[in-house]
């Protein structure tokens, strides 16, 4: 790429996939290297592709206690979501398995036969902006008057607390639902290329060696980013560098060692034969919302250690659940250039090889959340468990700015999904666009949040380096 708006982008998941389509409709040449074969085998999750974005499906959800900013961002991506449903021929009321956004609703179990806090400041949330009448609480009968007339009611399941006559308090959230996510990639990859953005898949013209750097003479001291060059020996120049590559992120760019760490949740799944028409039918998405719980309440803290999730069955039959009240590291040696470590130590994603086996905490948790919730597959062995590598920032916001080390606003990051991601596909692009152009007068109103911020502190749980209680480096932690 020689032309004067050029970018290249290291990554071809959700962050790189959004910002490459704006780009490109702004004006600029795009061109996206990733070092999986997209091209070929697409997104499917069954080819053993580390990527978070490579997934069967991922929950919706406008859900976010006091960060009014982010619901403000899912319920603009729900409409973008519905209206690209529409563009491909699906009304709102449609059920296709092609859909890729499903209104499946979500139940919010709660840790006991109460609201907890978090669930308080949601509904709090929700009816500041006018939205209280799309959440039904179990324990309130107006509320479930409304869901039954309103086709919710079914959806408001009840489950007995163990070892105690009371029930589990929930709230249906009517607004929530699921992404088909793999087929949403697979989706936006072809719209993108079909807009002129040019892909480099593979393990050689895909796969980034390096940056390539030389000395500015803007901002003297400074260098700038010119290009990249990748693992066929081909140098790409472009005007501007992104780094998107998820979990991988670090590893292309160290000076985003401070602010991200790689870390996995637990997945598991059962399969439903289709010819089991009972079970085929009840976990429908038609008939079984996205269940969350929260097996224990958030600790003094803040910390959240008991969150788990199950997902309505896919096409397929499939039926996920995922935990993700721990979030596993794999601390490794740093190179020694790595401008932040911990006892020169990083987290890195486990080979693909090695993701299939989960620690023994997570199995018990999901294995608790079965016989509770789903007592018909409680003797029933996985059909699949992976680990699923993502990155947590230092406070789950994504980092969505120009590196301040780099010179000419040569440098720019769009990762740090936080496990949360994969909802704001449709309208990610625009507010990282805005970003990308703007910098600090970017209309956009995500601007504050994502911003590089060397100067906050190390917290949700970053703080606790190699050694700690979610370090499975050592294996010991896994239940071999």
């Amino acid at each position: 790429m020689t032309d004067s708006k050029s970018v290249a982008i290291i990554g071809a998941g959700i962050f790189g996939l959004s910002l490459a389509i704006t780009l490109r409709d702004r004006g600029y040449e795009v061109s996206v290297f990733d070092r999986c074969q997209y091209d070929v085998k697409g997104y499917d999750p069954a080819d053993n592709v580390q990527a978070a974005s490579a997934d069967h499906n991922k929950i919706f959800r406008a859900s976010y206690g006091n960060e009014i900013h982010y619901q403000r961002l899912a319920l603009e991506s729900r409409k973008a979501w519905a209206l690209e449903d529409e563009k491909r021929g699906f009304t709102r009321s449609d059920a296709s398995d092609d859909r890729l956004f499903v209104n499946s609703g979500m139940l919010r179990i709660q840790p006991s036969d109460h609201l907890a806090t978090l669930e308080k400041e949601t509904l709090a949330n929700m009816q500041r902006d006018g939205l209280r009448d799309t959440q039904f609480v179990m324990s309130e009968p107006a509320d479930c008057e409304r869901a039954e007339k309103l086709g919710w009611k079914d959806k408001m399941f009840t489950f007995p607390i163990p070892d105690s006559e009371k029930t589990y308090e929930a709230v249906l959230d009517s607004l929530a639902g699921f992404l088909r996510c793999s087929n949403a990639c697979a989706h936006y990859q072809k719209v993108a290329a079909d807009k002129g953005v040019r892909f480099n898949f593979g393990p050689q013209k895909g796969a980034v060696d390096s940056l390539i750097r030389v000395k500015s003479s803007l901002e003297p001291g400074k260098e700038k980013v010119k290009g990249l060059k990748t693992s066929d020996g081909l140098v790409h120049h472009a005007n501007a560098v992104v780094v998107a590559a998820g979990s991988f992120s670090t590893q292309i760019l160290p000076e985003l060692s401070y602010h991200l760490e790689s870390s996995a949740g637990s997945l598991a799944t059962y399969k439903i034969d289709k010819n089991n028409t009972e079970l085929w039918d009840k976990y429908s998405p038609e008939r079984f919302p996205v269940m969350t719980w929260k097996s224990t309440p958030r600790d003094s803290s803040g910390e959240d250690t008991g969150s788990i999730y199950v997902l309505p069955r896919t096409p397929q039959g499939l039926v996920k659940i995922g935990f993700r009240g721990v979030k596993w590291t794999n601390f490794q040696p740093a190179p020694r250039d790595t401008p932040f470590t911990q006892d020169g130590q990083w987290s890195v994603p486990l080979p693909a090889e090695e993701c299939s086996m989960l620690p023994a905490p997570a199995l018990y948790a999901i294995k608790q959340f079965v016989s509770i919730f789903m007592p018909e597959f409680e003797n029933t062995p996985f059909f699949s468990t992976k680990l699923c590598w993502y990155t947590d920032s230092l406070d789950n916001s994504f980092v969505i700015d120009h590196v301040p080390n780099y010179a000419e606003k040569s440098v720019f990051v769009c990762t740090g999904g936080s496990g949360h991601g994969a909802k704001f596909l449709p309208v990610l692009g625009e507010h990282a666009a805005d970003i990308f152009e703007n910098g600090d007068n970017s209309p956009s109103f995500m601007r504050p949040f994502w911003r590089w911020r060397s100067d906050a502190p190390r917290r949700n749980g970053l703080e606790e380096g190699p050694g700690g209680p979610r370090d499975i480096s050592h294996k010991s932690n896994l239940n071999l």
